[in-house]
């Protein structure tokens, strides 16, 4: 994600519900976290599955690795957001 401008800043911060930049941090870093989790729990899955023995499981296995990667893209997304959150707060941005 290149650096958002105001207006896309204003319009995140309307979509996260609160009306200033360390707000807006904040709740992007709790989302970052949350989706941490998430795609912590899929890679525990996927390991325990791989190595549970049970057959004709490949289709899962390839969505636990898909749904894994996305939500760690999206983490990923929401975290350089905070980040340009943090440029604004700072008059950078």
């Amino acid at each position: 994600m290149v650096a958002a401008r105001r207006k896309d800043l204003d319009a995140w911060a309307q979509l996260l519900g609160v009306t200033n930049d360390a707000d807006a941090m904040a709740a992007l870093r709790s989302l970052h976290g949350r989706l941490l989790v998430i795609a912590g729990e899929l890679n525990w899955f996927q390991n325990k599955f791989s190595t549970s023995g049970v057959l004709g499981g490949d289709g899962v296995m390839v969505a636990l690795h898909e749904a894994a990667t996305g939500t760690l893209d999206a983490s990923e997304e929401l975290w350089q957001l905070r980040r340009s959150f943090e440029r604004h707060d700072r008059g950078v941005a």
